[in-house]
């Protein structure tokens, strides 16, 4: 019976054992035959045996419970799978409990990257396209956000900025529109939604005055993009948003800088200090992208002038292998002639 119930049968009987011996050996019948033989050395001993035995039978029981194991289905495949809980001593949690609906970063990455398989991202764009979906997918998955036009802007601008000479790396190939639809719909957006409020606020922004803008952003009168102001007021702040602004702004011919700024902030009820630390990533990644567009340009007109120095080596080379083959042709000639005349 012991056996069968394994290690916990085991421990169990030693504590059993142990228990009884010590009860015995302090026993008025057994007092004197305990001192015979150091009967205060053997009584420490059975203790310590007794405290060993009860610490391996509660760490046994935590350590089956912590390394359980349960067996998963996954429904598209039907097959089945144990996976390690890694449960509390207690076998139960509330987080366990709780289902989490909330998309993750990792899922917008892996529908982004079924939208567009291959041909694979370049490395040097990568990064920053990873980037710019995480920061919008954590906007978006955010309980207080609510998508309007003005982030539509923001989010295509950023995208356009950072994706704007792919194409011409990639050889001509259209890939960045690919792309975009692929990020758009990871993100859970429409990308014909998104594209069509992007152009109404470019055309709103690019064909009305400043002082309106503002007008309209305190509800003194009513626009196209009335809406979207509405909404960024009782809505959550986030970086795309804050581009979509620096973008109306520069369309709008004021200059973005701090001032001008914090005041379309404050007509909009958004904190001077976010939009403001915003302005500085924007100015810094504008920065780097000039950068990065200004190496591209240098390493084609690199290319091109290797490619020029290689064609130019070859004309050389085909002019010689010709200018060659007439001399040999016209010393042929000048035999043939002269075996004639002899």
């Amino acid at each position: 019976a012991i056996l069968a119930r394994g290690s916990d049968g085991v421990v169990s009987f030693l504590l059993s054992f142990f228990l009884s011996l010590l009860l015995s050996l302090c026993s008025p019948v057994m007092m004197p035959r305990v001192a015979r033989f150091r009967s205060s050395l053997l009584v420490r001993a059975c203790w310590a045996a007794v405290l060993l035995a009860t610490w391996w039978c509660h760490s046994s029981v935590s350590t089956s419970a912590f390394l359980a194991t349960r067996t998963r289905c996954d429904a598209k495949t039907g097959r089945t799978s144990d996976e390690r809980r890694y449960l509390t001593a207690r076998r139960s949690s509330v987080v366990d409990s709780v289902e989490n609906n909330v998309k993750t970063v990792a899922n917008t990455l892996d529908a982004f990257f079924e939208g567009y398989p291959k041909p694979p991202v370049l490395p040097m764009y990568r990064t920053f396209l990873v980037d710019l979906m995480t920061q919008a997918h954590l906007s978006v998955v955010d309980s207080r956000f609510k998508y309007n036009a003005i982030f539509g802007l923001g989010l295509k601008k950023a995208f356009g900025g950072l994706m704007g000479t792919y194409d011409k790396t990639m050889g001509g190939q259209p890939e960045t529109e690919k792309i975009w639809k692929a990020m758009v719909e990871a993100l859970g957006l429409s990308m014909e939604t998104v594209d069509s409020d992007a152009a109404a606020m470019e055309s709103y922004a690019s064909t009305t005055s400043p002082a309106d803008i503002l007008a309209h952003m305190e509800g003194s009168s009513e626009s196209v993009a009335s809406e979207a102001f509405s909404t960024i007021k009782s809505s959550l702040y986030n970086l795309n948003l804050g581009v979509g602004i620096f973008q109306m702004m520069e369309m709008s011919k004021v200059d973005v800088k701090k001032e001008n700024v914090e005041e379309w902030a404050k007509a909009l009820k958004i904190r001077p200090a976010k939009i403001t630390a915003d302005l500085e990533t924007y100015k810094l990644n504008r920065k780097k992208l000039q950068a990065a567009e200004e190496m591209i340009r240098e390493v084609e007109i690199r290319e091109k002038k290797k490619l020029a120095e290689r064609l130019e080596a070859k004309a050389k080379a085909l002019a010689e292998k010709a200018k060659a083959s007439t001399q040999t042709s016209e010393g042929e000639a000048k035999t043939e002639s002269a075996d004639t005349t002899k």
